[in-house]
């Protein structure tokens, strides 16, 4: 078996999180200093004057960076009129199953991705969905991550496209760009032109039918196939969450 890392770093970068943590890390020195006092001991009573290195995260945080899982909570409080179900709420067997890419890398900058556009790359590698595929969205924005592209270019799946998806049985989907939807940016030009409907669609698409998206994966095209590999994509445990970071596996061969 062959595996293939489709997970971004959970990083402080400015081009991938309009709203960044503030990351820093402490070296074991720094930490005997640090712990020491938490403690109420001498970093001198720590082997080599030497404690645990450790980050520290300041600022907003959110389970929505890095690559994460969105959970139906996300996207509105109910669901097919019932409460929406939270990351922790959600069962394990959705996120490991059969896999398919669907390739969209011909879309242009902010477009959004039809119900043809994903008829269309399924005709072209002569697959058809079945119930609880794993489907992933190739955009190949992934490689624009460290770049002003990255949040402001990106093509997005239309409300139409969703829907389709979740009516062929599917659950869990997932994109290699930042966002389901197109950029906050293209979104927001919508609505000051007068369509308030262009906000988060399908998004809230959530709200009627339940679903889960993965959002910033990366790597696609280095898996060799389109379909026929398995894919794991357990999201942390977070109680009451409203995502959960995943570190997303695409597994080839037996």
């Amino acid at each position: 078996m062959k595996m293939f890392d489709l997970s971004v770093f959970w990083e402080a970068n400015h081009y991938a999180e309009p709203w960044p943590p503030e990351v820093y890390w402490s070296s074991g020195e720094e930490q005997a200093e640090i712990l020491g006092n938490k403690l109420g001991i001498q970093a001198d009573d720590f082997r080599d004057r030497t404690a645990l290195a450790a980050e520290h995260v300041k600022g907003e945080v959110l389970f929505h960076v890095g690559t994460h899982c969105d959970a139906p909570i996300h996207f509105g409080p109910t669901c097919e009129g019932k409460p929406s179900r939270t990351i922790d709420e959600l069962p394990i067997e959705d996120f490991y199953g059969d896999g398919v890419i669907i390739d969209v890398r011909h879309k242009g900058s902010r477009e959004e991705i039809t119900v043809d556009d994903i008829q269309k790359a399924l005709a072209d590698i002569n697959y058809t969905i079945k119930p609880k595929d794993i489907v992933l969205i190739m955009t190949g924005m992934d490689k624009y991550i460290y770049t002003d592209k990255y949040l402001y270019k990106q093509p997005g799946m239309g409300e139409a496209a969703t829907r389709w998806l979740i009516d062929q049985g599917v659950k869990l989907t997932g994109i290699d760009a930042y966002t389901w939807d197109r950029p906050f940016s293209a979104m927001v030009e919508d609505v000051k032109a007068g369509h308030k409907e262009k906000l988060f669609p399908a998004h809230f698409v959530g709200r009627d039918k339940e679903y889960y998206h993965i959002e910033k994966l990366c790597n696609l095209e280095t898996v060799p196939i389109r379909y026929g590999f398995k894919v794991s994509a357990f999201p942390i445990k977070v109680k009451n969450g409203s995502a959960g970071y995943c570190r997303v596996v695409a597994m080839v061969g037996d």
